[in-house]
């Protein structure tokens, strides 16, 4: 069996995962340079900063297990900053903090592991899929189309998935029911130190939603560079806005929210989310159309945090190996 995955973010290469130890012949498409999705690392000439997920939990045992194992390896550690929450100037700190992770050095080293040596092209866009006998071709813009795949899942954002869903409508306008939100993110290097007793912060009644010291987590580069995420709301209405003009906006809401002048900002890079999270969550377990071979996943199957895209990675590769397990191996007297 060969299985196209389209999107090399956690859920994507989980799904990867999955089905090549099924014994599957996997290949991998993604638009961008390397493998990360929300897992992102973005390089400047002043370090690394991770500007998209910045951190996660576990709870779900397969989930635990990988972990564990990530951390056993050196590829995640846990992040023991000091976490906060930050309401005009009012800092109030967590009582029961859970364990939270981060890559080493770096997120975008968890989707560097999982990628690992299974084929996988990158900057490479494809713009619909279609049948062809009984197999997908990926119709993609360098039209170099590539053929001859059983199976293809979208591992992208919902409003992505939508239009690569169309040879199975049912499923699309269920995905097309599902919003995702936006966010936009400030990098910065300031010159001198941003005096505060925290690491990170949830802000609350501000055009921000967190900040965080980057520098904080382990294996970072040192100095004083601070990642700050927008509100979903704020995105919305500045969706089109300059860099220069996000990191005006973002360090005035920042200097209020710490109710202090801010050091001067030694360099600074801004990067629009445009799907950052889901809205909510799809309402069923899993986007698969058994016929077609054809389905998606994603964290907005399941909600919005990391572990959710590995469940909704899950939850997909059981029902994809159990179909195609029961179509090559059919109980006794049905063959």
């Amino acid at each position: 069996m060969k299985a196209a995955i389209i999107g090399a973010g956690l859920a994507g290469l989980r799904v990867a995962n999955r089905l090549r130890d099924a014994g599957a012949e996997v290949s991998i498409f993604e638009k961008a340079r390397g493998p990360s999705g929300r897992l992102a690392t973005r390089r400047t000439g002043e370090g690394h900063f991770d500007h998209g997920a910045q951190y996660f939990t576990a709870r779900m045992p397969k989930f635990v297990a990988q972990v564990d194992d990530w951390c056993r390896r050196g590829i995640v550690a846990e992040w023991q900053g000091r976490m906060v929450s930050l309401d005009d100037g009012v800092v109030s700190r967590e009582k029961e903090p859970p364990k939270r992770f981060v890559g080493i050095p770096r997120m975008s080293a968890i989707a560097r592991d999982l990628a690992g040596d299974i084929p996988a092209e990158f900057s490479a866009r494809v713009e619909s899929v279609q049948r062809e006998g009984q197999l997908w071709t990926l119709v993609t813009e360098d039209g170099e189309n590539r053929r001859g795949f059983d199976v293809v899942v979208m591992a992208v954002p919902a409003p992505q998935a939508v239009p690569l869903l169309a040879p199975a409508p049912l499923l699309a306008r269920r995905v097309s029911d599902l919003r995702m939100l936006p966010c936009h993110a400030l990098m910065l290097r300031f010159e001198s130190e941003l005096e505060v007793e925290f690491d990170a912060a949830f802000v609350r009644s501000s055009s921000l939603g967190w900040i965080a010291r980057n520098s904080s987590k382990p294996g970072r580069d040192e100095g004083q560079t601070w990642v700050l995420h927008s509100t979903a709301g704020w995105s919305q209405s500045h969706l089109d806005l300059e860099p220069e003009e996000t990191l005006e906006l973002l360090l005035a809401a920042l200097a209020v929210a710490l109710g202090r002048p801010l050091p001067a900002v030694g360099s600074f890079a801004a990067h629009r989310w445009l799907y950052a999270r889901p809205a909510g969550s799809y309402a069923e377990t899993t986007v698969w159309d058994t016929k077609l071979g054809l389905g998606a996943c994603g964290d907005w199957t399941h909600g919005d945090r990391v572990e959710d895209a590995f469940e909704s990675a899950e939850a997909l590769a059981d029902v994809i190996h159990a179909d195609l397990f029961e179509r090559s191996h059919p109980p006794h007297g049905k063959r």
